[in-house]
């Protein structure tokens, strides 16, 4: 499969580097754009997100259909020689496909047509196989002349003199010609990540095809990725693997990328840029790049921080003096001017402005302010830019596509009064951790560059690092960009993919979202991953595969594999029934589940499921148990348990397997196709301060504890850290009734020899999940409320013996007379406590016209949360608080009184434009007067840093609780943006 692979992507590349010298091709598409053509798309409410772009294609013969591959006969491909060489790229491309598929080859010809089934392609303007099918009546085409990448499919009888039926696919430009023949692939079974992910295809032994398809403009202009931070995959795979002729991502690799986007119905790309640790040969640094970018019809762009289409390395100081426009214009002036005019006969998008050449503020005078950056971005540089594309593309610069990225501290020049020209594409960055950082006002809208996203599904950067494994959930991805989209950010969509790989379920949730934002307003992302499972390995299996695939992303959002910290985990060991061993022993279960899909999988689907779900899930498992397992030996070390050296080894284990499935994805997997795509690298190759990157592969020190001579006794209860002494008396946390309290206590040996052990309960209430054992155990104790005493505070105690040692641990028991627990809500008081879901409400309001809060779909860390629709809706008046702002009420029971405080959870999302006051909600608590509380946090503030570790921003505001019994919470909107997670109510 791989060599194959390697003979198509070699023979592309002859054919893209011939007779290149007399061929300028064009700047622009020349053809109209609006977001699904001006249309407004139905909105579905069982959608079918993997539904091909096309007619659907039978096995089996259909009224009317043709035949486009059956026993001995197959279809051939015709196109015209004068048309775009994507044309025949994609051409090329379908015949491997209807191979693959039905192991019949067809012929591919820009002859004229003498066969008695054809498929005809081309783009409306530029062929004249289509044109004169046009001007013949053969395909009505008006629905698509003049749109953008739009195109049309139909089955027609007799198109041409000697052809009796003939499939006709007619692209409004070159792009939607290509769209159109990769649509009909998809529909005849072929996965877009057929090479990239393995995905295997389905054989056929016939297939018809009947009807017509009309496929219209996409929902965003520009849909594409930026391959990033790629110095330990997709680099070292191209340098050592895949193209070690070139020693680096070279055209071979790229042409496969391009090929990628096309499948996916993308456009653009910001190439691989990376200086260090490993250095990126710079795009255009090899000629080739540019050629197969464009025989593939994509367009060039770059990142933030490489104007005018430069690579940020490819500037050398020593060469051209210092990266300071103030002191040396005319040197960088050239530098940009050179690259403009290598690549004017190009499709390009230049990114104007200047950043630093090392991803870092721009060079200028000392004290320099961000108003005085900002006037000399607006007064000096971008004019300069603007200047090389009217002298080099010759024609005004108004018409090529340019894009501004207010990124990181370029946000805050913006801010500081920079006006662009009017033409020019605001891309809106997210923070770099999923959430959108700011989105256009109305007086930005009204702008003819309109505005975008730039968003990261990995990063390199404060405050951690996350660049091994894809998690984040497509409903958090999906709430972000619908939010861009409702604030027409349309033009350009960019998503930062890493190495492509593992990020092929994000990369490809992206794009599809890109082509098509409506039919994902109503998202359901168990819907989809379902969908997706069943389109990449069939139905059988697509549930489980669902299944693993939401708990992965639940469980890795909370605390991406990557960002655990190697000292505090942040997930507890002694408290909430042991917090870390439920993290742990949930992913056990999931490993165990996408192992057995794994072992039930036909070994030509395996590669695919173990490079995109296996390996992420038992990686990420490993990864979390090392980090736990070394930071309970460090607590058992502190108690003096003897097993501590035991649970180290542990530790060990999992660091070696977690190693191990490195190498198995690099070298057995696929037959080794991704080697080096998951390559780690030792930290004594690294300077300090890029250590976080490798946090993943790093192993945590072990607690280390010399057994005493002989067996010792040790206990530890449910929320303590410390074991017992000889005449100490441990308290577990109350026993509360209504939550069925259940609490641990952990019993041990401190020394060598063997320790038996008993446990006495104070009464027969008190149930004991074990009595005696010898050696280490944990008791759970639980409580029998059919025989416990009634009363606020019972009284009990339990007694564990050992070693010639006792100790004695008391508790108490929370059961009121009276009291109905069937009666009460969901939500009661438990130890002071309360938690509630966002989804959990008893009442809502909306206003009269619509506007209100929605659920939205696995959006938060914990799961589903609310919001305001429509999130254009503006902000509420603080005056007219109760008559003008949607709410939701939440209740619960409490038996305490006193002062409170409410923490809700939010997604960490930023206030939505310049104009929003903030992200603010109003809470009130049984009536009393409306707290304000703001959670937006300004980027790498404190509070920034913790919320994006945690996918969670937290407001607090402060009541009381007057009486015990029912308890109201309401929740006003006051700005759109906020998306509810939970909340938890703390009673003092």
């Amino acid at each position: 499969m791989v060599v194959s692979v390697l003979v198509v992507v070699a023979a592309v590349l002859v054919l893209t580097t011939i007779g290149r010298d007399d061929v300028e091709p064009p700047r622009s598409m020349g053809s109209v754009w609006k977001p699904y053509d001006g249309m407004n798309p139905a909105i579905s409410s069982q959608p079918n997100y993997f539904a091909p772009p096309f007619m659907p294609v039978s096995e089996s013969p259909i009224d009317e259909a043709m035949i486009l591959a059956a026993e001995s006969h197959v279809a051939a491909i015709y196109y015209s020689m004068e048309d775009a060489k994507v044309v025949q790229l994609a051409a090329e491309a379908l015949r491997d496909d209807i191979q693959r598929v039905t192991g019949l080859l067809p012929e591919v010809s820009t002859g004229t047509p003498h066969v008695p089934r054809a498929i005809l392609i081309g783009t409306l303007g530029q062929s004249s196989l289509i044109d004169d099918l046009v001007k013949a009546g053969k395909i009505d085409v008006s629905a698509i002349r003049g749109k953008w990448e739009a195109y049309v499919a139909a089955v027609v009888s007799n198109p041409l003199p000697d052809v009796e039926q003939g499939l006709i696919i007619v692209g409004s430009d070159r792009r939607g010609t290509a769209f159109g023949v990769f649509g009909l692939s998809e529909s005849i079974g072929i996965s877009p990540w057929h090479f990239w992910g393995d995905v295997p295809v389905a054989k056929k032994d016939a297939l018809y095809i009947a009807g017509s398809h009309t496929q219209q403009s996409p929902g965003v202009k520009y849909r594409g990725i930026f391959i990033n931070d790629e110095d330990w995959g997709i680099q070292p795979w191209a340098a050592n693997t895949f193209e070690p002729e070139v020693g680096n991502i070279g055209s071979k690799t790229y042409a496969t990328i391009f090929e990628l986007l096309l499948r996916l119905h993308g456009n653009v790309i910001w190439p691989a840029m990376h200086e260090f640790p490993v250095k990126s040969t710079p795009f255009y640094e090899i000629p080739e790049n540019k050629i197969v970018a464009d025989n593939y019809a994509i367009v060039i762009s770059t990142s933030h921080h490489e104007p005018m289409l430069t690579n940020s390395h490819e500037y050398d100081e020593a060469v051209h003096g210092p990266y300071d426009y103030w002191n040396n214009r005319e040197r960088i002036y050239k530098f940009w001017e050179n690259r403009v005019k290598e690549s004017a006969s190009y499709e390009n998008i230049y990114t104007i402005g200047m950043r630093g050449r090392r991803d870092e503020g721009m060079m200028a005078p000392e004290e320099t302010t961000n108003e005085e950056k900002a006037a000399k971005i607006q007064h000096a540089i971008i004019p300069d830019q603007r200047q090389m594309i009217a002298d080099h593309l010759h024609v005004d610069p108004a018409g090529i596509p340019q894009i501004f990225i207010p990124y990181k501290e370029t946000l805050v020049q913006y801010q500081s009064g920079l006006t662009l020209p009017d033409d020019v594409t605001i891309v809106w960055p997210d923070d770099n951790h999923g959430y959108i950082r700011q989105l256009s006002t109305p007086v930005e809208n009204a702008r003819s560059g309109g505005s975008g996203v730039y968003y990261h599904l990995q990063y390199w950067g404060v405050p951690r690092s996350y660049l091994w494994f894809y998690t984040t959930p497509l409903g958090m991805t999906q709430s972000e960009m619908i939010k861009a989209w409702d604030f027409n950010a349309n033009k350009i969509w960019i998503v930062n993919v890493g190495d492509i790989k593992p990020y092929e379920i994000g990369t490809d949730f992206f794009m599809r979202l890109a082509r098509n934002p409506e039919a994902f307003r109503n998202f359901d992302q168990r819907i989809y991953l379902t969908q997706w499972a069943a389109y990449t390995f069939g139905a059988e299996h697509a549930d489980a595969i669902a299944d693993v695939l939401e708990n992965y992303l639940s469980l890795n959002i909370k605390k991406r594999p990557e960002q655990l910290d190697l000292i505090d985990s942040g997930f507890s060991l002694v408290a909430k029934g042991d917090e870390a061993q439920q993290r742990l022993d949930t992913f056990a279960a999931l490993t165990e589940s996408a192992d057995a899909i794994y072992k039930q999988l036909p070994d030509s689907h395996k590669p695919a499921f173990y490079e995109m779900v296996l390996y992420a899930v038992r990686a990420s498992s490993l990864i979390n148990h090392k980090v736990l397992l070394a930071e309970r030996s460090r607590l058992w070390a502190h108690q003096q348990r003897a097993a501590t050296a035991s649970l180290a080894a542990q530790a060990h284990s999992a660091q070696k397997a977690l190693l191990e499935e490195v190498r198995f994805y690099n070298e057995k997997n696929a037959d080794g196709k991704w080697n080096y795509m998951a390559n780690p690298m030792p930290l004594s190759q690294l300077p300090t301060w890029a250590h976080d990157t490798q946090r993943a592969w790093v192993m945590p020190e072990v607690g280390d504890y010399t057994p005493l001579p002989q067996a010792n006794l040790g206990v530890v209860v449910e929320g303590a850290v410390d074991p017992l002494g000889v005449n100490a008396v441990g308290v577990l946390p109350i026993f509360n009734r209504p939550a069925n309290s259940k609490f641990f206590i952990d019993i041990f040996n401190q020394g060598a020899g063997d320790l038996k052990w008993t446990a006495k309960p104070s009464a027969p209430w008190i149930l004991l999940s074990q009595a005696s054992a010898s050696g280490d155990a944990r008791i759970v104790v639980s409580i029998d409320w059919q025989q416990a005493p009634y009363g606020d505070a019972v009284a009990g105690f339990i007694t564990l013996a050992g070693a010639g040692t006792e100790r004695r641990v008391d508790l108490r028991v929370f059961n009121p007379e009276g009291l109905d627990v069937a009666a009460l809500p969901s939500a009661v008081e438990n130890n002071s406590e309360v938690k509630i879901a966002a989804v959990d409400y008893i009442a809502h309001h909306d206003l009269n016209n619509g506007t209100g809060w929605h659920r939205v779909n696995r959006a938060t860390a914990t799961g589903d949360g609310m919001t305001i629709q429509p999130v254009t809706a503006a902000s509420i008046d603080l005056v007219r608080l109760a008559e003008d702002s949607p709410s939701l009420t939440y209740s619960f029971y409490s038996f305490s009184t006193g002062q409170v405080k409410i923490h809700t959870q939010c997604l960490p999302t930023h206030k939505i434009t310049s104009e929003h006051s903030g992200l603010r909600y109003a809470i009130s608590l049984n009536g009393d007067k409306p707290r304000i509380v703001d959670i937006h946090a300004n980027e790498y503030s404190e509070a920034w840093n913790v919320n994006t570790l945690r996918a969670a921003a937290i407001g607090i505001s402060e009541h009381e609780i007057t009486a015990p019994g029912i308890q109201n919470i309401k929740i006003w909107m006051v700005d759109a943006g906020v998306v509810l997670d939970s909340l938890t109510v703390n009673i003092d």
